[in-house]
């Protein structure tokens, strides 16, 4: 029987020089939960082709509300490396098909990835806002065909019947998940870490993200009316906060 569930998180980047309209997947991250034993097992992998791309990354504040975004150029082959930003810079036609055949590469990298999971008791894939993920699925053709697939944030908001939907950083603040050195941890789980994952492990990494989805759904779960409870009052307080906000005057 299929009892697993594999909570998956992708990032993706804008191929530099496009202005964001050519995208590419640049790493996975896989948390499996084996319900049986109440254990986790880890996968992921970052892709590793040559060429240079755009990633933004939010920064939030203590609400998890985003404040500002922060922009990095690098090439996928040395990310170690960042590269000064030209607005200017505009990728021509050769580099254009150059950067649609490296994407091909990487969706051919993400199938292997895809193959290597242990299938065997998976019957669950579970997302964060699936859309992405879900996409270049299909662009990669690879079937999900018989299994359960899952969106928490369309949960959460139906469940909770919110105006919006809310985001992980903020679902994570609400549900108190922190990573530490040695293991992840919500408001009433712990988990341990493997040793070979816990420098990848962190917000906004893939393999980060996975696992905060992953505590997300035990609250949600187990939890339900202590995770409306704390839901709720998060979202008065931002409420209350944006509208301080508005009335606050010009300086």
């Amino acid at each position: 029987m299929n009892t697993s569930t594999a909570y998956i998180d992708m990032e993706f980047a804008g191929i530099y020089g496009t202005r964001q309209g050519m995208q590419i997947p640049i790493e996975i991250g896989v948390v499996i939960h084996h319900p049986e034993s109440d254990t986790i097992t880890f996968a992921g992998t970052a892709f590793s082709r040559p060429v240079d791309v755009e990633l933004w990354k939010n920064v939030t504040d203590d609400l998890g509300k985003r404040i500002e975004g922060q922009r990095r150029v690098f090439n996928l082959a040395s990310r170690g490396q960042t590269k000064n930003f030209d607005k200017k810079f505009h990728l021509g036609a050769d580099g254009q098909r150059e950067a649609r055949r490296i994407i091909a590469l990487v969706f051919k990298d993400l199938r292997t990835f895809m193959r290597t999971l242990n299938r065997k008791d998976i019957g669950t894939l579970a997302f964060f806002a699936r859309r992405r993920e879900m996409e270049t699925f299909r662009d990669c053709r690879i079937q999900t065909d018989g299994f359960i697939v899952r969106d928490l944030q369309d949960e959460i908001r139906s469940r909770f019947h919110l105006r919006e939907h809310v985001s992980l950083d903020r679902v994570s603040l609400i549900t108190d998940i922190g990573i530490m050195k040695t293991s992840i941890h919500s408001a009433h789980f712990t988990y341990t870490l493997p040793e070979k994952f816990r420098y990848l492990i962190k917000p906004h990494k893939a393999i980060g993200d996975a696992a905060r989805i992953f505590l997300v759904d035990r609250e949600l779960s187990r939890y339900p009316e202590e995770f409306g409870i704390q839901l709720t009052g998060h979202l008065r307080e931002y409420e209350r906060r944006k509208d301080s906000e508005k009335s606050a005057p010009d300086v």
